[in-house]
């Protein structure tokens, strides 16, 4: 029972052989697969970095595009209204001191306009003025209109809060 037959390890070399040669030809299908699956993938991974970078791009472009637009849209809206705040208060300054007398201007230029120059010694402070349109209306250089009220250059009172509109200012 040791021996084994002759024809016995003819079927067994046969059976190991093709075993092997199945191996082979399933290897080589696998392995023409391969490739194929392989760069597949590669195309999907490489598409969809770029479909990522382009939405981001987009989002970012649309986000300055918006945020351009609404920076020229308010700074066309303050020089529109600074515009029409000087020739109102050059209107009312002029038809105040023809027709009344120093002390009522005050209250007539007060009550035509919020920003005014009453009696050339204080002025209120508008929505929308900045320290330089301050200066520029009231023509006092805003380093002097500063230090008269106790304002940094910047436009923070002393507390460290911001000027706001309606806040009365000594101009002398």
């Amino acid at each position: 029972m040791s021996t084994k037959e002759p024809w016995n390890n003819e079927i067994y070399r046969a059976m190991k052989e093709e075993s092997t040669e199945m191996k082979r030809h399933d290897r080589g299908r696998d392995e023409s697969k391969r490739p194929l699956t392989t760069r597949f993938l590669t195309f999907l991974v490489i598409l969809m970095f770029i479909l990522v970078g382009l939405a981001i791009g987009f989002i970012l472009w649309n986000n300055q595009v918006q945020n351009t637009a609404s920076i020229a849209k308010s700074f066309h809206q303050s020089s529109s209204v600074v515009k029409t705040e000087e020739s109102t208060s050059q209107a009312a300054a002029s038809s105040s001191t023809e027709a009344t007398p120093p002390a009522s201007s005050s209250s007539t230029v007060a009550s035509s306009s919020s920003s005014s120059v009453e009696s050339g010694t204080t002025y209120t402070i508008a929505t929308g003025d900045y320290p330089s349109t301050i200066a520029a209306k009231t023509g006092i250089p805003w380093e002097t209109i500063a230090s008269l009220n106790g304002i940094t250059a910047d436009g923070y009172n002393a507390d460290g809060s911001a000027i706001h509109a309606g806040q009365v200012l000594k101009l002398k």
